[in-house]
């Protein structure tokens, strides 16, 4: 399902630019930077929010009113669990005496959204659209899980919603920018028992730089 979501998503964003995106094109590319707090939800989890770093690079096709934007994002965040993990999960664990042990997990994941970009006055954009997103490294700070056990899926689907505030205007000059996003997940990324519902909820802001 979440595979025709998405697919669903890009059509429907390739139809709108498809009947807006003509004549003079503005074509710009770039870097960014910033901070992002996420929150899983769930059983077994501390539902509050951890910051961490992310990295990534752009690109973007914009006509007067419309556009369209493709980034690739690196981020790192961590969760951790509560003192309802060890009932939930036990048979999971390294070792029995570890029920009172507080889990902490670190993930790095590489994001890919598709943006649809509306402009609202000469700087402001707002910016809609899917997400996929694949955890590429998960880390066991607290050596809690058993080796080879895995917490989170790889793939994750979310949707965007934001805000991008750029300088300059359409002629081919550097660029600034920042913007606000937050996102939803859509799909439950528990691997351990999939009965358990984790969903996650990131806000994210950046700087970034473009030509």
């Amino acid at each position: 399902m979440n595979n025709r979501f998405l697919l669903k998503s890009i059509f429907l964003l390739t139809f709108i630019l498809s009947s807006h995106l003509a004549g003079a094109l503005d074509l710009s590319f770039g870097v960014k930077g910033g901070l992002q707090a996420q929150k899983m939800n769930g059983d077994g989890l501390k539902n509050v929010y951890s910051t961490g770093p992310l990295a990534g690079a752009f690109i973007n096709l914009n006509k007067h009113r419309i556009g369209l934007q493709l980034e690739s994002i690196w981020s790192q965040n961590e969760i951790t669990t509560d003192s309802s993990f060890y009932g939930l999960y036990k048979q999971y664990y390294n070792r029995i005496n570890d029920s009172l042990k507080v889990g902490n997990f670190r993930f790095q994941t590489i994001s890919l959204p598709i943006l649809l970009n509306i402009k609202l006055t000469q700087k402001f954009w707002l910016q809609l659209g899917p997400q996929y997103s694949a955890n590429v490294s998960i880390i066991d700070k607290s050596d809690l899980i058993e080796s080879g056990i895995k917490i989170l899926k790889n793939n994750n689907y979310n949707l965007i919603g934001g805000f991008w505030f750029q300088t300059g205007g359409e002629s081919h000059s550097l660029k600034l920018n920042m913007g606000a996003r937050i996102i939803v997940g859509l799909n439950n990324i528990n691997t351990i028992n999939t009965y358990e519902v984790w969903t996650n909820q990131i806000f994210q802001v950046h700087l970034g730089i473009s030509y």
